[in-house]
């Protein structure tokens, strides 16, 4: 728990993320991001640790209530992505603002910090926090649709920032803001390995995280996808020191191209590669697609190599 007293965060935006596996972090082994001070990313986004009992109040406003029946909450949070609500949408001065869109640029630092550790914040437990009173705010659960569980399918060994990891998402950060434009090829591959990082199913993941790497590669259409896409994958694996041999990536377009078209799932596909493998192949295929979307991100030298066919086709002929 957090050694120091702080205010309560009001007239905020909140994301907690919620303990859903593993321990509590050991300090000594694992320290855990903003674990007794908030940790500031930008002028009006930080990541705290909350009081015990106002991440209680949250938690509380964001999950169902029972009918007859008591909802015991207890404090499971590590911390909480918070952002200051714009002026313009408090003094509701802009007509064209959207109720509550204050929260989406939330959205873009929790798919950012995926790329530097994947977990399983999602969108389960997000609210506004009212300005006043400043002892025992309003809090207003924000109900999100679409894939909101918290999801992963890592060992869970670390479901949490470190201050390492805060201070490269940092560096990050510019790309919250909508004035600065990732290149089309970055932004579907990063698109794909957010996609991928909320379903259970690997059979869903595989796909998408192979079609983030073409996102990344493809350039030309028509016969030879396959023989190029392995050439070109193989290429960026190398740079990472990601070892996927020429065998692995036409194992994984293989079992890409059974489950997309429909014609198996992964467990029926033992001919291309035996379901024990599945799963370590995959690692090594979202480590790739991380790993390059996070570069790209950080390096703009790096990014200009997928800025087009032409710039594609010159670094990985």
């Amino acid at each position: 728990m957090a050694t120091t007293q702080r205010p309560l965060p009001l007239d905020c935006y909140v994301i907690l993320h919620i303990r859903s596996g593993p321990p509590w972090p050991d300090p000594a082994k694992a320290p855990q991001i903003a674990a007794d001070a908030p940790f500031e990313l930008s002028e009006d986004i930080w990541i705290e640790k909350f009081d015990k009992e106002f991440a209680i109040h949250i938690q509380e406003a964001c999950e169902p209530a029972n009918h007859r029946l008591d909802n015991h909450v207890w404090d499971r949070h590590l911390y909480a992505f918070v952002r200051r609500q714009p002026e313009n949408e408090r003094l509701c001065l802009a007509r064209t603002v959207v109720r509550n869109e204050g929260i989406i640029p939330l959205f873009a630092v929790m798919a950012l910090s995926r790329l530097i550790r994947p977990t399983t914040i999602g969108n389960r437990y997000c609210a506004k926090i009212y300005p006043q009173p400043a002892t025992d705010p309003p809090i207003q659960a924000l109900l999100m649709s679409g894939a909101n569980p918290d999801v992963t399918i890592a060992d869970g060994s670390q479901d949490w920032l470190s201050p390492a990891d805060g201070r490269e998402l940092r560096k990050l950060m510019p790309w919250v803001s909508p004035n600065k434009q990732i290149h089309t090829r970055v932004h579907r591959a990063f698109w794909n390995h957010e996609d991928a990082m909320r379903s259970y199913f690997l059979d869903f993941r595989f796909p998408i995280v192979v079609a983030g790497l073409e996102a990344l590669t493809t350039v030309e259409k028509g016969p030879g996808a396959t023989a190029r896409f392995i050439r070109r994958a193989g290429q960026v694996a190398s740079e990472f020191g990601i070892n996927l041999s020429k065998e692995e990536l036409e194992q994984a377009y293989a079992l890409r191209s059974e489950v997309v078209h429909g014609r198996s799932f992964l467990h029926t596909l033992d001919g291309v590669l035996t379901q024990s493998e599945h799963r370590p192949l995959y690692d090594k295929l979202e480590s790739l697609l991380r790993a390059t979307v996070k570069k790209c991100l950080l390096d703009e030298n790096f990014g200009q190599r997928f800025v087009n066919d032409q710039a594609v086709l010159k670094n990985y002929p």
